[in-house]
């Protein structure tokens, strides 16, 4: 995961609610809602961040400690690609 860019899949519709967001599949099938972090995450995965900075900017929305912030942006990346939300947007080169 280190060395790459996050980037949300084309076939899903979202919208941010307040603190949460709403992700449905293009074919309407499947409906997931992500909490406050999830949602942070999310946001950040637009195909120009890595892990490592999304894991920087947790540890200043939440102040909580880096090692904490880079479990919770392990868990909550690899979620949302078993569920098909996020892919791979490419390999940063010297990462």
């Amino acid at each position: 995961m280190k060395g790459s860019q996050i980037a949300r899949s084309e076939d899903i519709i979202w919208r941010r609610i307040e603190d949460e967001t709403v992700v449905i599949t293009d074919d309407g099938l499947s409906v997931h809602v992500l909490n406050k972090t999830a949602t942070h995450v999310w946001e950040l995965c637009d195909g120009t961040c890595g892990p490592d900075e999304i894991t920087a900017s947790l540890c200043d929305r939440f102040d909580v400690s880096f090692e904490e912030a880079n479990a919770d942006v392990k868990d909550i990346i690899a979620k949302l690609e078993q569920m098909g939300l996020l892919k791979q947007a490419m390999e940063v080169p010297g990462q």
